[in-house]
């Protein structure tokens, strides 16, 4: 073999060691980058983890009458547990004089824009006490 043929062999040798040494270095760099992203999803997790179980505390807390340390609704809680449905609205201005009918709603509807679960409603000669939407009780008189 001559001179340049070996020269050749050597080249071409060179640029597949070239070749090898790029491509593990290429992916050592991918398992780094993609061990960092894994750190980094396990601290996102847990971080995920302690709100949801603050969240859930507050919820707890929130139902539990015993409890007084969140007296605001939170953003979780569903507005089902806290809104009064038009059938039950149907029901308490029922009999009532157009006047008092209004008054009644419009408590109605400051009681849920303040996220309450438990407060009465009254117009003269009566009152309701509403308790997560639901009419839990009431009387009349003067």
């Amino acid at each position: 073999m001559g001179p340049d043929i070996i020269h050749i062999l050597e080249m071409i040798a060179a640029v597949i060691a070239t070749i090898i040494a790029v491509w593990q270095n290429r992916q050592k760099n991918d398992a780094i980058q993609a061990k960092e992203e894994a750190v980094d999803l396990i601290q996102f997790a847990r971080a995920t983890q302690w709100e949801t179980e603050a969240d859930k505390q507050d919820l707890i807390s929130f139902f539990d009458p015993a409890d007084d340390r969140v007296t605001e609704a939170p953003d979780t809680i569903p507005a089902r547990s806290w809104k009064m449905n038009d059938e039950t609205k149907k029901w308490v201005v029922c009999g009532h004089s157009p006047e008092d009918q209004a008054s009644l709603l419009t408590q109605i509807a400051e009681a849920e824009q303040q996220r309450k679960v438990s407060y009465l409603i009254s117009v003269p000669g009566c009152y309701y006490e509403i308790e997560y939407g639901l009419l839990k009780g009431g009387g009349k008189g003067g």
